[in-house]
């Protein structure tokens, strides 16, 4: 009797201890779920990421004389679609002072996403092309001493 009842309570503990793996499964699904595509991107891209935001250097220049992108490094935190072998990406984000729902002007369709502040630390969902495809405009990139290729992110919005 008591071995059979060893038996059953090990077999117990067993089967917990696989339905809390399958809920913490669960949970990291909902997550990955939370960060899809949007339905309707306001642009397409080859790259599609979550970074965190590490560094914005200086402050953006007012945009009342030229439009520009601003150039702000990230640590990749996931890769949705596409290869990335670094854990660091320098991102270009179109008018910064622009709320990216709010951009009005040419890019209007080729720019978008959620974002209406950057912020260090924050977490952002990126839609991101390679910045010689996307923009010929004026840069703002102070990371001169890195050779790393800079994206320009054609959707950005916070997790």
């Amino acid at each position: 009797m008591r071995t059979s009842f060893l038996s059953v309570a090990a077999g117990l503990v067993f089967v917990l201890s696989l339905s809390a793996c399958k809920k913490e499964a669960t949970s990291v699904k909902a997550t990955k779920a939370a960060i899809t595509l949007p339905a309707r991107p306001a642009a397409q891209g080859s790259l599609v990421l979550v970074g965190t935001l590490q560094k914005v250097t200086g402050q953006f220049p007012a945009n009342d004389l030229y439009k520009y992108a601003y150039v702000m490094k990230y640590t990749v935190d996931t890769v949705v679609e596409g290869t990335l072998a670094t854990k660091e990406i320098l991102v270009a984000h179109y008018d910064p002072r622009t709320a990216r729902s709010a951009i009005q002007d040419d890019q209007k369709g080729k720019v978008g996403g959620t974002l209406t502040t950057f912020r260090e630390g924050e977490q952002h969902y990126l839609v991101l092309r390679t910045l010689d495809s996307a923009w010929t405009g004026a840069l703002e990139d102070n990371f001169p001493q890195e050779k790393s290729p800079r994206w320009f992110a054609t959707w950005a919005q916070g997790i």
